[in-house]
């Protein structure tokens, strides 16, 4: 399977190898966990990996242990925030073999003895936040339930970091090493300059919201791109790759990192999804809920209560507390 796997990542797979990767994902949760990670450092690297040879088949081994050990420490870092009912940004540092991953010279000796490459990995909570600081001086606010990938060190001649769920970025200009954010939707390509990226896995777009400079939005498999100017957002849908450029208030959609949530003109339907960010809460609809009506709000330090009394105000709805989740209902019921 470790050779499919390869094969898949690089596009060279055939329907019957597909075909058995599919069912090996499909087996467990397990495979699926080890697949991401791979998938993840593979977006990273930006580059290909050695595909036949033993060193790989070594890597591939190392690289299971690696992961395995990873998710034992995570569950137990979890479960302790959980009992203390505390918000955990978890710093994972996954030690990879750079040779089998980017078959980069940069990470490959004289003699082909592959040195070790550092990947960074940083996972926020679902009521959490945090602020990275990246090896170059870049500054990367992330948002509840994300993960930034990143190097110990950046290749001489770019700085490419992966991301999921959203994180604000305050680059540092260097025209020699271009920035890259990768997601699975779309490549944001920067030189130096503040932008938003939202790419949260259970939705099925992905946005850049540009505030100062220029990027260049680049869509996997496609030989598409998109330019954005200072308040402007790309919306780009995961599934089809097609896009769409919209005028925005560019600093509304940073206030989060000052605990500030502002919602302009959103449906109901983005409302909620944004509040079940922000507050780390399920909420759960029931039929009739009015979720294309759209409404203006600011939450500060609201509690959620406080803003669910000010929803059934100005929406008709009614919401009440069932177990552990938040159930919303059209207010006639």
């Amino acid at each position: 399977m470790n050779g499919i796997i390869v094969k898949y990542l690089q596009g060279e797979a055939t329907d019957e190898e597909k075909r058995l990767f599919l069912d090996w994902l499909r087996e467990s949760s397990e495979n699926r966990k080890l697949f991401s990670q791979m998938r993840d450092i593979w977006l990273v690297s930006g580059k290909s990996p050695l595909a036949d040879s033993d060193y790989a088949r070594r890597a591939f081994r190392h690289f299971e242990a690696e992961v395995r050990a990873m998710d034992t420490r995570r569950k137990r870092i979890r479960l302790h925030a959980c009992i203390r009912k505390a918000a955990a940004v978890i710093f994972c540092i996954l030690c990879l073999t750079g040779g089998y991953f980017t078959g980069s010279r940069n990470y490959l000796g004289q003699h082909g003895q592959a040195e070790a490459s550092v990947m960074n990995r940083v996972i926020i909570g679902k009521d959490s936040k945090g602020v990275v600081t990246l090896p170059d001086g870049t500054r990367v606010w992330l948002n509840a339930d994300s993960k930034l990938i990143y190097p110990e060190v950046f290749d001489s001649d770019c700085r490419r970091v992966s991301l999921e769920g959203e994180g604000y970025f305050e680059v540092i200009k260097n025209e020699k090493m271009p920035f890259y954010v990768e997601t699975n939707g779309m490549s944001v390509h920067v030189l130096g300059t503040r932008f938003d990226v939202k790419n949260y896995e259970s939705k099925a777009t992905s946005e850049t919201t540009l505030l100062t400079g220029r990027v260049e939005v680049f869509f996997p498999g496609t030989q598409k791109k998109a330019i954005l100017e200072p308040n402007q957002k790309i919306t780009c849908d995961k599934q089809t790759g097609t896009y769409r450029l919209t005028k925005v208030n560019a600093a509304d959609y940073i206030l989060w990192i000052n605990e500030r949530l502002v919602c302009t003109n959103e449906t109901l339907a983005v409302v909620l999804y944004r509040m079940k960010r922000w507050y780390g809460i399920e909420i759960v609809c029931d039929q009739g809920v009015p979720l294309e009506q759209r409404l203006s709000l600011v939450i500060r330090k609201e509690s959620p209560d406080e803003i669910f009394e000010l929803l059934e105000m100005i929406v008709p709805v009614k919401y009440r507390i069932d177990g552990d989740r938040v159930v919303v209902s059209p207010a006639g019921r």
